[in-house]
């Protein structure tokens, strides 16, 4: 009688299982992205905003909320380098704080929606059917809505705060990610270690948790780079439109909307928060960019 050897499971995935490995699911290393000159430029403005939200304490040369009326309005000068407010509030001291309220919301937000987004997505692309087809349309209605409206909506029944605005963003980011993520499934389900996987009886959640979400890293990263940037400017946006923190938060949105009234006359008051919040969108897209880069040599 001829006995058969059991085949390892890298026999059963082939060729394939090589190229995934080191292939486009894979996260680059950081050597590589280290000769990256966007990811380096990026991740330095993110790391001077990062240390800046949580030592800006230490950091900022006058009270960023104590008001001074005799100086009021003054001009970026060797005392003042970015002026001061209406109120006569230092701007430079606002806008080094104005980073906390900013990466205390943006980076929450993204990752609630990229969290729920991965998980719909996983479930969608690889079930497929039904669960395909309703959880998809419900993503497209989602699609439909307005971010504006939806923060109207929130601060009307649970009232101005940093949660709320969090959430309101999470909730517009997960329908964006589930479909990046249904996407890069949808390839993956049709690979041959998927396949040996089934072949095995692995049930569904561990064929998704242990198989394909370690070959989509890759893609949730990236997209949640680019979600953050995102979010950073609908926080900012928020704020700017009064739906975010209030006065006498220095948060850049808000003092961007308090001070636009004074714009032709005192600029320095709108133009550095409004450089801030670019510099830093501008630095986590740069980043995006480097992973991207890095990912497709």
């Amino acid at each position: 009688m001829t006995t058969v050897e059991p085949r390892p499971v890298e026999a059963l995935l082939g060729s394939e299982a090589a190229s995934l490995a080191a292939g486009a699911g894979a996260l680059p290393t950081w050597r590589i992205l280290l000769r990256r000159p966007t990811f380096v430029i990026g991740a330095v403005i993110c790391a001077f905003w990062v240390f800046d939200a949580i030592f800006w304490p230490v950091l900022v040369p006058y009270s960023p909320q104590n008001a001074v009326t005799t100086a009021a309005h003054l001009a970026p000068s060797a005392s003042h380098w970015f002026g001061t407010d209406r109120l006569g509030r230092d701007v430079l001291s606002r806008v080094l704080a104005g980073a906390a309220p900013v990466l205390s919301v943006a980076p929450a937000a993204t990752a609630i929606g990229v969290a729920a987004g991965t998980v719909i997505g996983l479930f969608t692309g690889y079930r497929r059917g039904w669960t395909d087809d309703v959880g998809m349309r419900v993503m497209d209605a989602m699609l439909t809505l307005p971010t504006i409206i939806i923060a109207v909506v929130a601060v009307g029944l649970l009232g101005r705060s940093e949660v709320v605005v969090t959430l309101v963003i999470a909730v517009t980011f997960t329908p964006l990610v589930a479909r990046v993520v249904r996407s890069s499934v949808l390839s993956e389900r049709e690979r041959q270690y998927v396949e040996a996987a089934q072949i095995r009886g692995e049930n569904a959640l561990w064929i998704l948790g242990r198989e394909i979400l370690p070959n989509v890293t890759g893609p949730i990263v990236v997209e949640s780079t680019v979600r953050l940037g995102y979010a950073i400017f609908n926080a900012s946006a928020l704020s700017f439109l009064s739906l975010g923190p209030q006065d006498p938060s220095p948060d850049w949105g808000l003092t961007i909307a308090e001070n636009r009234p004074f714009i032709e006359t005192q600029w320095w008051t709108v133009l550095f928060p409004a450089l801030a919040i670019a510099s830093l969108i501008i630095g986590i897209n740069l980043v995006a960019e480097g992973l991207r880069e890095a990912r497709s040599r």
